[in-house]
């Protein structure tokens, strides 16, 4: 149960990159073999995969060069091929177009693997304790994921500063809070007609561009401005109290909002604009995770605080496939996924509370904006 590395980065996106690839060496080689091996179980072999990691250098530097210099950075400090990074951080459009594949693929339900599980949620601050507005998840993914992850916190002079989780290898920002109150969680979505748009601004660029903003509007923007690849869905909150879940596919945008200040979401669409649903042919816990999650916090509302969300967060409900999910040994070992952390963010405090697994039996440590992990008792 080691507690995650913390990287304190500043202004130069090179040398951002550059101390993430030094200080993670080992872990980012370790994600690369990982996300291989996935790709490999899908259909798609490593010479195609790291082909298609190179196409995306390109793409990804006339889309967002700051991003891509961040990339560069890692590549050079983790001593690794630039493509084999550019892979890494395109994982979501490779990754969800096989999710894809295997929906479609999909004829016999008892043969079904568990794949994306996020469970979301936003709470506006007439339903919180303490009337601030929070953001959360459980980030459910390949277990092999677990233990090679990080916390970004970045200071900077041409910039919000921010703090974030991501992937030793990702240039990061995917869930995470700025200091102008923006926060953001995510969740993975399946249309059937993902990858129509091939080598549109990936996700995690869009994540970080998210967190790059200053104001609200500009916060979304980065989500609706252009077409994607792949199917997402993005909680977006802000400290004055709003909150806004965008469910995306390749063409189309849809919005959710809170009801009486809450709003979850898992991982099949609500809008049918967006045509037929596929994760749920894969991952059928999606049909029942985002409603638990809203009983089990709606039973507090107005009175929601850190050890309602804690405990919602950790429930175990048709376990392993839960809203806290434990690694099915049931699941081929490069298919097999788990909650990798759960997160609450605050806000108005400008805190992020994370535990580095599963939250029914790992630990939360309370991570700040301005430096410093606090204990949890001090909370």
């Amino acid at each position: 149960m080691a507690d995650l590395p913390v990287l304190e980065l500043g202004s130069d996106a090179y040398e951002r990159g550059l101390t993430h690839g030094r200080t993670l060496r080992t872990q980012i080689a370790e994600n690369i073999d990982t996300y291989l091996a996935r790709f490999a179980a899908g259909g798609l072999d490593a010479e195609t995969a790291r082909r298609e990691g190179e196409t995306w250098v390109g793409i990804m530097r006339k889309q967002n060069a700051d991003y891509a210099e961040e990339m560069r950075g890692i590549a050079d400090g983790a001593e690794l091929p630039l493509g084999d990074i550019a892979m890494l951080n395109a994982r979501y459009e490779i990754t969800f177009g096989l999710f894809g594949d295997e929906a479609k693929a999909n004829d016999n339900p008892a043969l079904a693997d568990e794949a994306d599980g996020c469970s979301t949620f936003g709470v506006l601050p007439e339903a919180s304790a303490n009337g601030h507005t929070i953001v959360g998840q459980n980030w459910d993914w390949l277990a092999g994921i677990h233990g090679r992850c990080a916390v970004l916190r970045i200071t900077r002079d041409n910039g919000p500063n921010m703090i974030c989780h991501t992937e030793a290898g990702i240039v990061g920002g995917k869930m995470g809070l700025n200091e102008h109150g923006i926060g953001l969680v995510e969740n993975g979505l399946v249309s059937d007609h993902d990858g129509r748009n091939p080598y549109e601004k990936p996700f995690h660029m869009r994540c970080r561009e998210i967190l790059d903003a200053e104001t609200f509007d500009h916060a979304l923007l980065p989500i609706v401005a252009t077409r994607r690849v792949c199917s997402a869905n993005f909680v977006v909150g802000h400290a004055d109290g709003e909150i806004i879940d965008i469910e995306t596919s390749p063409d189309a945008v849809s919005y959710l909002y809170p009801h009486d200040g809450l709003v979850t979401h898992s991982n099949h669409f609500i809008d049918p604009r967006h045509g037929p649903s596929q994760m749920e042919r894969i991952s059928t816990s999606t049909l029942y995770r985002a409603n638990r999650l809203d009983r089990l916090l709606r039973a507090h509302l107005g009175k929601i605080d850190d050890a309602v969300i804690k405990a919602a967060l950790a429930d175990e409900f048709s376990s392993p496939n839960a809203i806290c999910r434990l690694p099915d040994e049931r699941q081929p070992e490069a298919k097999r996924t788990m909650t990798n952390a759960a997160f609450i963010f605050d806000l108005n405090a400008r805190t992020m509370l994370v535990a580095n697994g599963p939250p029914s039996t790992y630990p939360w440590e309370l991570h700040t904006l301005d430096g410093g992990v606090v204990d949890p008792a001090a909370e």
